[in-house]
């Protein structure tokens, strides 16, 4: 999956990060990360809060929710919360502690990422008399 943003080792964020591309995070993140081309979490990644993308690849930890098509957990993969997933492997050493729910349902985030976007702007226009 090509990357379009990198949060590097040693970079903190609080708040969410919401957009249509791919991300890869080495570093802190406290809030939701919503992206719908990919997310890949480096080993030294540590998030809390929710993921939401077409494929999630994770290496770091994760505390929180996740929702995704693929998810794969690797050797160093930690995370702990409910998982949705259609497919996902879990690579010899990763961890997961929490609910997985397997579904049929793909996942339309660009649709979803649209309502969001309409709803954004509404919720900020302002109308004059």
């Amino acid at each position: 999956m090509p990357i379009d943003t990198v949060i590097a080792e040693g970079i903190s964020i609080k708040g969410d990060i919401i957009g249509s591309g791919a991300i890869r995070i080495d570093g802190k993140v406290e809030g939701n990360v919503e992206l719908s081309k990919g997310i890949i979490l480096g080993e030294k990644a540590e998030i809390i809060g929710k993921l939401k993308s077409i494929d999630i690849i994770v290496y770091g930890k994760l505390i929180g929710d996740l929702e995704c098509r693929d998810l794969y957990i690797m050797e160093s993969g930690r995370l702990e919360g409910n998982l949705t997933v259609n497919r996902f492997s879990v690579e010899m050493g990763g961890k997961y502690s929490g609910n997985l729910k397997m579904t049929d349902n793909e996942i339309n985030l660009k649709q979803k990422l649209e309502e969001k976007k309409m709803k954004s702007d509404s919720d900020h226009e302002t109308v004059s008399s």
